[in-house]
């Protein structure tokens, strides 16, 4: 088996875990703080509704000057930016009358004609999404999220905690509350409804005490979160080839977590004396190689696609270079890290509720 980290290197992870987890949550609250300042995330077309042309020019365009075509065809607000190329324009209108959505791109491109005085312009893309079409996508979207999280859970705790029926208590209940929430307000946001049911899965899983689970969980809301950061920053449009690649992630960081996890549980059975803070990082350790090297060849794939695949899976190639990169870190420095913590307070509870006890027992013989 190739090995890119020598066998005698021996790195404490879990040491550097709450630095790890700080820096983490820095990246998370600047992207939450980018989201609040644009006024939430710039929902591309798919889930904002309206239409999006794409023209050709025969010369560099001048984006003033394709507003003001614009502006004089009364076609409402419009973004218009370069598309890869200076001659290369995406324009992206708000829903319009229903009569005028057939031949918008036509008017437009002779109307860029006219001023220009070019008539080569070539019109290479027209999208048109409703409004109606635009809401259901993006609920469709959000539920794809929440049912991919939700069957990891289940999986996660039967395969690693022999929790089946627990697990599937789990998802009865998630399902009775979206119900109750669907029925009770029918006219809540797919977001808030996704964010409540996301709320309860992690207190079904602290009650469950579905340690594995809640750690994946955890580390899963880590890269989304700063994925979706990283998209406001930089100020991209969020679509469905963006939801594509976040369940492209979720499942890259996971199968990277369970690898983790796998070595964490053999180590366990194998050196019970051991602590268990040290089986974790030794388990991490011992998986370094894989990691680097699955991460490191799938991050050549997705460089030569975000550099070479063309505008068109630009902003999705972007997304899987950021993901792979925060859920490489999340199965290290998040992922692991929790079971420690949580293994470490289930101990100190134990010795608390056992200390008394011993105590009562030693007053005892004392007294007799």
């Amino acid at each position: 088996m190739l090995e890119l980290i020598p066998q005698g290197l021996h790195f404490d992870f879990i040491g550097k875990a709450k630095l790890g987890i700080a820096v983490a949550l820095a990246v998370i609250l600047i992207g939450l703080v980018s989201i609040v300042t644009h006024g939430g995330i710039n929902l591309g077309i798919d889930f904002s509704g309206g239409i999006l042309l794409q023209l050709r020019l025969s010369q560099d365009a001048e984006l003033a000057t394709v507003r003001e075509v614009l502006g004089g065809l009364n076609l409402g607000n419009s973004v218009v930016q370069h598309f890869g190329d200076t001659r290369e324009v995406l324009i992206r209108v708000s829903q319009t009358a229903e009569s005028e959505e057939n031949d918008i791109g036509s008017r437009v491109q002779q109307a860029l004609s006219e001023r220009l005085s070019d008539p080569n312009i070539e019109l290479r893309r027209v999208e048109i999404v409703g409004p109606q079409v635009s809401t259901d996508l993006r609920r469709q979207a959000l539920f794809a999220l929440f049912y991919a999280i939700l069957g990891i859970v289940i999986y996660i705790s039967g395969r690693f905690e022999a929790k089946w029926f627990a697990a599937l208590a789990l998802a009865v209940a998630l399902f009775a509350v979206t119900y109750a929430i669907t029925r009770w307000l029918p006219g809540v946001s797919p977001m808030i409804l996704i964010i409540i049911a996301l709320l309860a899965t992690v207190v079904f899983c602290l009650f469950l005490q579905l340690r594995y689970a809640m750690a994946a969980i955890v580390a899963l809301f880590h890269d989304v979160l700063i994925t979706v950061g990283f998209f406001s920053l930089f100020n991209k449009p969020f679509d469905l080839p963006i939801i594509a690649a976040l369940l492209t992630i979720v499942g890259y960081s996971l199968n990277d977590t369970i690898i983790i996890f796998d070595r964490i549980r053999e180590n366990t059975h194998g050196q019970r004396r051991e602590e268990f803070a040290s089986i974790v990082n030794a388990s991490i350790n011992q998986t370094l190689s894989r990691t680097v090297l699955t991460s490191g060849t799938t991050l050549i794939v997705v460089l030569a696609l975000f550099f070479l695949g063309g505008e068109v899976i630009h902003n999705f190639a972007f997304a899987l270079l950021v993901g792979i990169i925060v859920g490489t870190y999340s199965t290290i420095f998040i992922a692991a890290p929790l079971l420690v913590f949580w293994n470490a307070s289930a101990t100190a509870q134990r010795l608390s509720l056992v200390r008394p006890s011993r105590l009562s027992r030693s007053q005892r013989t004392q007294q007799a």
